[in-house]
């Protein structure tokens, strides 16, 4: 019984020496949605999305209460309708949400389309300026905060090659 234990406390002890003798890098994050909100490049690029989408949400918002405006007084109206006229009002108000749904959907990936584009063209330099950031800091490694994605990491950290060499002597060695 005290063998197992005695096994068990030296392998702890191994992996603690371990953790203690190697030196750890320091970790640092950036919140890119703040980086948009706050920076010069963002709130232009908010500026434009407002002027090329705003007219088009207030047109889908103004429609959307017109359609409401129409459910309403048709429940309103509907015990005085004749089946027919029922089932009249009943199409035209699902042909308008129908179409409402349509252009919100066009009008949603045309903003999302833009926002990668622009989201783009903040996100090359601000890279760059992370890397410079994290360098005169001695940061090895940046995480993006909100999504836990890697932004940069020191290039001495980077085992890519290493492991090419070792796939592609592994494929020799099979050949």
């Amino acid at each position: 019984m005290k063998q197992p234990t005695i096994l068990l406390f030296s392998f702890l002890l191994s992996l603690t020496t371990v953790v203690y003798a190697s030196e750890p890098g320091k970790i640092g994050y950036v919140d890119m949605q703040i980086v948009i909100d706050q920076s010069d490049m963002g709130k232009q690029a908010q500026e434009e999305l407002k002027e090329e989408f705003g007219p088009r949400q207030e047109e889908l918002a103004k429609e959307e209460q017109s359609i409401r405006q129409l459910q309403q007084t048709f429940a309103r109206d509907q015990a005085l309708m004749s089946q027919s006229e029922l089932d009249k009002k009943t199409s035209e108000i699902q042909k308008r949400i129908k179409e409402l749904q349509a252009k919100a959907a066009k009008a949603q990936q045309e903003l999302a389309r833009e926002q990668n584009k622009l989201g783009g063209e903040i996100l090359r330099p601000t890279r760059d300026i992370i890397a410079k950031v994290a360098k005169d800091k001695q940061v090895a490694v940046v995480f993006e905060r909100r999504q836990s994605g890697l932004l940069y990491i020191d290039k001495g950290l980077d085992l890519t090659p290493e492991v090419i060499k070792g796939l592609n002597a592994q494929k020799k060695k099979k050949r």
